[in-house]
């Protein structure tokens, strides 16, 4: 609950930053606008489409998402995490707080975690970054919400459709997932922190 919570207010609090990046990707920029000037011309863009709300389309989705995959992430992590201490600790006769699990331990159980909870939402993310990225060039069909993009995704596309670019997505999501977790672990273990 903690781990899906925390997801879910992280995300709000970044999302108008990701709806800016996933808009400047989707735009052709005339003039070739670089830097700063290409970042502000986009944000006023899209200020001028719909103001504030604008930055915010696709975030009950993005939460939604956002909820289940944190909660699984760092869940099965902890999980896999506290059965692998209890068995080393029982195996070796000692206390389960002086287990300390090898580095490549936490990266291939973070790759898991995170691959797992990436794949099962993913078609929640596939739905959202529809949403953000609507009325650009690249992307000039529009949604009426969440259930629209749902229901056009599924007609036009099939279940398919839902894990378009899943594979780079992985490809992401396990090291970078991995690296957070061996990073985490280590400074916890560093500092003196159970």
């Amino acid at each position: 609950m903690t781990g899906g919570v925390a997801g879910m207010i992280s995300q709000a609090a970044v999302y108008p930053l990701d709806t800016l990046k996933f808009r400047m990707q989707c735009e052709i920029v005339s003039g070739g606008l670089t830097g700063n000037k290409l970042i502000w011309q986009t944000a006023t863009k899209t200020w001028k489409q719909h103001g504030i709300l604008s930055f915010y389309r696709g975030l009950p989705a993005g939460l939604l998402g956002m909820f289940p995959y944190a909660a699984l992430d760092l869940g099965t992590f902890e999980y896999l995490k506290m059965k692998m201490t209890a068995y080393r600790a029982k195996r070796d006769g000692v206390h389960e707080e002086d287990v300390e699990l090898p580095g490549w331990y936490s990266a291939a159980t973070g790759g898991f975690s995170g691959a797992l909870g990436a794949s099962l939402v993913y078609p929640i993310n596939v739905v959202r970054t529809r949403l953000q990225s609507q009325g650009t060039v690249l992307h000039p069909r529009t949604y009426t919400g969440l259930m629209d993009v749902t229901r056009k995704t599924y007609y036009e596309e099939g279940m398919r459709g839902f894990f378009k670019g899943l594979t780079p997505n992985l490809l992401k999501v396990v090291p970078a997932v991995s690296i957070t977790y061996v990073v985490y672990e280590k400074g916890k273990r560093y500092m003196g922190l159970p």
